[in-house]
């Protein structure tokens, strides 16, 4: 009997070993077998990749949309966030993508047993050497270097709109150029307005971009940019953070004149509480939920070109009375998504309401917000 026992223990014992170094092994052949190409990624790591990826992992934040743009969303075999109910609505076979319960610990063995042949990922150096060494290629498509201007921190995100293109393949390069001329062109109608507004002009907003109402990003964050370029002024950019977290009495402090409510929050939370009575934006009705389509529209998103349009309608509505915001989403959306959104469709996404047929089960209507922002 103690034989037996001690054997079970071997067995499993040798499995616990072996089996990942197979897997490790078949990961390795497989790669070798593919075509490949070398890369610098964001972070400033050379990289192996394969000349056409065929199975993607998009365990960096906003990197399964920029995937989906750039037409390779049926490539993506796993993810370490829920999509929005508009990604799952606009590309059906999203549901088929593994979701992994955690970006922080990437588990190494079912990557490998879904057969992932890239991997985008934060500039985590632990966990990408874990990969890496299982013979997982690993970019970072993520630029830590702070901009400086609006003017960089446009070209910046146009240089990760192009690194995704390059490793992605020629197909996915040609879109990604085409991406960002077009991205140009719309910034541009903006800022040709936005930069000749003195700052005394500039409402100021306090902009909520986490888990709740007290969640906001400082001048680290890229939400100071994009309402800088839309015309306005954001009342934490003086806080040399990202995501930050501040207190009632300090939102009070500032008496933003706009609040808007993006992360994870509502709305009704704010609107609810006497507290903010006493603050100009909420005295003046000026509290808008922040859009969310594909992705969160001010998290990094390949959409940041409609959210600038949007604030900046808010924010000087006298100037951009001629833009006409529902033709530009729907435009945007069936040139590079191949969705052509009705006018009930836009209406939702501008209110950050999921699609009208997106039902969790029991009948409950599934709320937008279901993708979870990066923490500082």
């Amino acid at each position: 009997m103690k034989q037996e026992i001690q054997k079970g223990i071997r067995t499993l014992f040798l499995s616990a070993v072996v089996f990942p170094l197979v897997l490790i092994l078949i990961g390795s052949t497989a790669m070798a077998a593919l075509p490949m190409k070398t890369v610098t990624d964001r972070n400033g790591r050379t990289v192996q990749v394969p000349l056409e990826p065929k199975r993607i992992a998009c365990f960096f934040g906003p990197s399964y949309e920029k995937v989906f743009l750039l037409g390779s969303g049926d490539k993506v075999a796993t993810m370490s966030l829920k999509q929005s109910p508009w990604a799952h609505k606009i590309n059906p076979g999203l549901k088929k993508a593994v979701v992994m319960p955690s970006y922080n610990d990437p588990d190494v063995e079912q990557i490998l047993q879904l057969g992932v042949d890239l991997v985008f990922y934060w500039q985590w150096p632990q966990q990408t050497e874990k990969m890496a060494s299982a013979g997982i290629p690993v970019v970072c498509p993520y630029d830590p270097r702070k901009p400086l201007s609006s003017l960089e921190f446009m070209q910046r995100f146009k240089e990760e709109i192009r690194f995704y293109g390059e490793v992605l393949g020629p197909k996915a390069r040609k879109i990604a150029e085409s991406y960002c001329s077009y991205y140009d062109e719309k910034m541009k109608r903006v800022v040709s307005i936005t930069a000749k507004v003195p700052d005394s002009k500039r409402p100021r907003v306090y902009y909520i971009a986490g888990r709740g109402v007290f969640a906001t990003q400082g001048g680290a964050g890229i939400g100071r940019w994009l309402l800088d370029l839309a015309g306005g002024n954001m009342v934490s950019k003086g806080l040399d953070q990202n995501f930050v977290d501040v207190s009632m009495e300090q939102v009070i402090a500032w008496n933003p004149d706009v609040i808007l409510v993006g992360g994870q929050a509502s709305p009704d939370t704010i609107l609810s509480d006497p507290r903010w009575k006493s603050i100009r934006a909420v005295r003046e009705n000026r509290v808008y939920p922040c859009p969310e389509g594909v992705f969160l529209w001010g998290n990094g998103s390949s959409e940041s070109h409609l959210f600038v349009m949007w604030l900046a309608k808010i924010f000087h509505p006298e100037k951009f009375r001629n833009l006409d915001l529902d033709k530009e989403i729907r435009e945007y959306y069936s040139r590079y998504y191949h969705y052509t959104p009705t006018r009930d469709e836009v209406a939702r996404i501008l209110k950050r309401m999921p699609p009208a047929d997106r039902e969790r089960s029991g009948g409950k209507t599934e709320k937008a917000g279901s993708v979870a922002i990066k923490p500082n």
